[in-house]
């Protein structure tokens, strides 16, 4: 697999006082409109070459900056790989093998959110066949039947809080089927200008053929945070109630985001996990003007690291602690 070299992939610059200026580019989109895409998407689109008929993805270098020398101090992370970097400025405050290809179980469904997001229209109905179902009761599941109809943004609810893996397989199977929209996922990847991503399927379970990287996940997560509304606001709910209808029975969904209670300041985003990429997580934190967001990968209890990462990082810009000290390690035995 080709790979840019690291000073081609991140802008090296001095982090000066702190602050650095990453790259936002301009969002180029294909022209389509298919039944259920918004007027808005629509709208803002801007022809391209596309990934398939029908689908359409947003293009652009959203990129951050890698510090000649990262700030000192940052607490000890137990993760393979990970990322902390600030929105506003696109400075990379932290990172450890950002560009690792690891699994990256339910974070993909960031990536399916943002293709979804792109090409359908939020109350686009969707209804569930047999083929969409099938998961492993050791899956997180929404618990969809056959032949229930539910909105696109019922069925991003029930993938982003629950984790359904049934709902991230219906957003795709029962809309324009996999294939186009795996392809549409890979096209995503590439016109945002990533380099350490491939994507085979819309859930994250294990697959030689399903790889992301801190950095990749970061900017898919960045750019879907600052294009969809829908998104930022799914993410931070605690819970949400779907009412039974004639189309579909009542869903209770409960975010299984940790972070939202481990860390006062914190927005979400997503957590995942599978036997061979452990616990992974995806978060953003809000404070005092600053809007942090990090990535780990293979970690053990991400949620809790990244509240440490998070308030180390806020403490950069002079903002207090939220948290209290961490405990000093026991003294050996003697």
């Amino acid at each position: 697999m080709f790979k840019l070299p690291r000073s081609a992939r991140f802008g090296l610059v001095v982090l000066a006082a702190g602050v650095a200026v990453g790259t936002l580019a301009t969002t180029q989109r294909l022209p389509v409109t298919p039944a259920g895409v918004s007027a808005a998407a629509q709208a803002r689109t801007t022809p391209t070459p596309g990934p398939s008929p029908g689908m359409q993805v947003a293009s652009g270098d959203l990129s951050f900056t890698m510090p000649r020398t990262m700030p000192a101090g940052a607490p000890p992370m137990r993760a393979r790989a990970g990322i902390l970097v600030d929105l506003d400025t696109g400075a990379i405050l932290w990172a450890k093998e950002p560009d690792l290809e690891l699994a990256p179980a339910s974070l993909t469904k960031v990536l399916t959110a943002l293709v979804a997001l792109e090409n359908f229209s939020p109350d686009q109905a969707v209804t569930i066949t047999p083929d969409a179902l099938g998961q492993s009761s050791a899956d997180t599941l929404m618990h969809l039947k056959a032949g229930q109809t539910l909105t696109v943004t019922e069925l991003l609810e029930g993938m982003l809080l629950a984790s359904g893996d049934d709902a991230a397989s219906a957003i795709a199977v029962d809309t324009v089927g996999e294939a186009a929209f795996v392809a549409a996922m890979n096209a995503e990847v590439a016109a945002l200008g990533l380099h350490d991503s491939d994507f085979s399927a819309t859930a994250g379970l294990d697959d030689p053929h399903l790889y992301s990287s801190a950095y990749d996940l970061a900017v898919i997560a960045a750019y879907t945070y600052e294009h969809f509304p829908l998104f930022d606001q799914i993410v931070a709910s605690r819970a949400i109630n779907l009412p039974a209808g004639a189309a579909h029975p009542a869903f209770h969904l409960h975010n299984l985001d940790a972070l939202l209670q481990a860390y006062p300041a914190a927005v979400g985003i997503k957590p995942g996990w599978t036997g061979n990429a452990g616990a992974c997580l995806i978060g953003m934190a809000v404070r005092g003007g600053h809007r942090l967001l990090a990535v780990l990968l293979s970690a053990n209890y991400p949620a809790r690291l990244e509240s440490r990462l998070f308030d180390w990082g806020f403490q950069l810009y002079g903002l207090p602690p939220l948290l209290p000290p961490a405990p000093s390690p026991s003294p050996a035995r003697r």
